[in-house]
């Protein structure tokens, strides 16, 4: 679970969004044990950051709109109570979320903390792969984690979070997502999200560990044809715009969940429902490990998060990395 409570911007913008865009000053004051020129101070911060939010005689706060943004009251409001992902951080531009993530968790960063970023410019994927996006329209983040895991079983993590998008995208939109183990989500044949797994360890046990993402949302169809590799964004499959503050919410939320489950055993169940999201289970498929290159079909998961590979004359290996190619792409069209 996450460190601490959200903000009090958090708090106010929470209220507001569950009375229906509207809430006395007062009402509030008093569910937060503050007093109400402290409630307006906030809303004037609030609106400062963008948010439109009117005040009316006798009638209170009514919340008008939302930028499309990520800033962190608009994804704290959204948060389930003891969810992952506070203290949330937000930046306009940087580097890298996952570098930054493990510059902070160097500095003692907690357990649950999440940052976010409107635009990277040196976004990256496993191999160190670019990834890019223009600003303000996918979701970029990266989550500390410091679990009690042996090595062997950090590597679930990176199942963990590609859970988290599926079950977050199935739930909240209706979108039927798969996995590519180990680091990639598809959406119609095409790459959705990109997930990447960090860790520093001490005497074999995991110090700390980020979790980064990176999730196509609202990207056009013309911007995604000029990629390298097919790509799909969530506005592109669905004909709409996505509010990226809620999806974010939801995903910690999933995330949350399904790394709670993990550290009380549940890895079995875990990897049985990766399993039946996975895009290539059953199939023929070749695993790159540095130089090595192995063939074989993909039979199953393993709850520490490996790929178990059967190979001719039926021996079943698990891989815990590698880069994973179908050997016959025209099976998913």
């Amino acid at each position: 679970m996450s460190e601490g409570p959200a903000t009090t911007a958090g708090q106010v913008l929470r209220l507001l969004l569950r009375g229906n865009g509207e809430r006395s000053g007062q009402d509030m004051a008093q569910r937060l044990g503050i007093s109400r020129a402290a409630v307006a101070k906030v809303v004037t911060s609030l609106r400062a950051q963008g948010l439109e939010i009117e005040a009316a005689p006798r009638r209170g706060y009514r919340l008008v709109s939302e930028p499309p943004l990520l800033l962190p009251a608009m994804v704290e409001a959204r948060l389930a109570p003891g969810s992952l992902g506070l203290p949330l951080i937000h930046f306009d531009e940087i580097d890298s979320t996952n570098l930054e993530a493990r510059r902070q968790a160097e500095a003692g960063a907690p357990h649950g903390a999440c940052l976010v970023a409107e635009h990277q410019s040196a976004g990256r994927g496993r191999l160190d792969r670019r990834w890019q996006a223009p600003k303000g329209s996918a979701l970029l983040f990266s989550l500390i984690l410091r679990p009690s895991l042996g090595l062997r079983r950090v590597f679930a993590l990176n199942n963990l979070i590609s859970l988290a998008v599926c079950r977050a995208l199935q739930k909240h939109g209706g979108v039927d997502a798969a996995i590519k183990w180990p680091n990639d989500v598809y959406l119609e044949g095409k790459k959705l999200a990109g997930v990447l797994t960090e860790f520093t360890s001490r005497a074999e046990a995991v110090e700390y560990a980020v979790v980064g993402v990176g999730l196509n949302v609202n990207q056009d169809a013309q911007w995604l044809a000029g990629l390298d590799q097919p790509a799909m964004s969530l506005a592109a499959a669905t004909g709409h715009a996505w509010n990226r503050a809620t999806l974010l919410a939801q995903i910690l939320g999933e995330m949350s969940a399904l790394h709670e489950e993990f550290m009380a055993g549940g890895g079995e169940e875990l990897a049985r429902e990766y399993a039946r999201r996975s895009l290539i289970l059953g199939l023929e498929v070749t695993v790159r490990e540095g130089q090595a290159v192995r063939r074989g079909k993909a039979v199953g998961f393993a709850p520490e998060g490996a790929l178990l590979l059967e190979e001719e004359g039926g021996k079943v290996s698990p891989i815990h990395h590698g880069d994973v190619s179908l050997l016959d792409w025209e099976v998913l069209a």
